[in-house]
């Protein structure tokens, strides 16, 4: 299943079936390990997983687009405020890290992403067909326009802001379970422990959120 293609048929799409057919409560629990480098994880997903999953999709398909024909003072502006671990799909992180990595001497293009895509292997666990098709998607969607440049930005931060909304639902999983399994004195210790994962993504996204909104547009 490509997850870029603009009509995916995700009957195929074996993690968001399977989340799918979870009810919340039974998602697997985000390890509070895990929280520190990747605030993402099964259990940051709300009540309805496919239609999270569908949106974020959506979102990092229109927000690569854009940047690919975006002016190379906004593409790089826009690049600096975003990291890979804020796309929820593996390859569209691939896409933009090529992407910024372009931006660091040309304004970026179809040919110049997938040039730097293919010299690093960035196309990750696809075949070169799968990531041809996935360029595609992005540099000529079908159901949809590309964003204007002055759209970039916010785009951008609309990506931010779902990360940083799934890192709350990972948190709350992941203190849910210890309330349930851990002694009840060591509670107050795994919240204070989360409570500064919280604070410390809460900085992150501040940061990035406000210089994006300064972005020259």
């Amino acid at each position: 299943m490509d997850p870029t293609d603009p009509d995916p048929d995700r009957s195929d799409d074996d993690m968001t079936a399977a989340l799918s057919a979870l009810p919340v409560e039974e998602i697997p629990p985000v390890d509070v390990d895990d929280l520190e480098d990747d605030y993402t994880a099964a259990g940051s997903l709300g009540a309805d997983p496919g239609a999270e999953i569908d949106v974020a999709t959506d979102l990092e398909q229109e927000l690569l687009s854009a940047l690919m024909w975006a002016p190379l003072a906004i593409a790089r502006a826009v690049a600096a405020q975003l990291d890979t671990k804020h796309f929820w799909v593996p390859q569209h992180a691939r896409i933009f890290a090529a992407i910024d990595a372009v931006a660091t001497n040309a304004a970026p293009s179809p040919a110049l992403v997938n040039a730097q895509l293919m010299a690093t292997g960035g196309q990750g666990e696809l075949s070169a067909r799968s990531a041809q098709k996935t360029m595609l998607a992005l540099v000529a969607p079908t159901h949809r326009p590309i964003a204007v440049a002055a759209q970039v930005p916010y785009l951008a931060i609309a990506v931010i802001d779902g990360w940083y909304r799934r890192g709350y639902t990972a948190l709350l999983t992941a203190m849910d379970q210890r309330r349930r399994e851990a002694p009840i004195e060591e509670l107050a210790e795994h919240w204070a422990q989360l409570t500064g994962y919280q604070q410390r993504a809460e900085s992150d996204w501040l940061t990035r959120r406000q210089a994006l909104t300064e972005v020259e547009r």
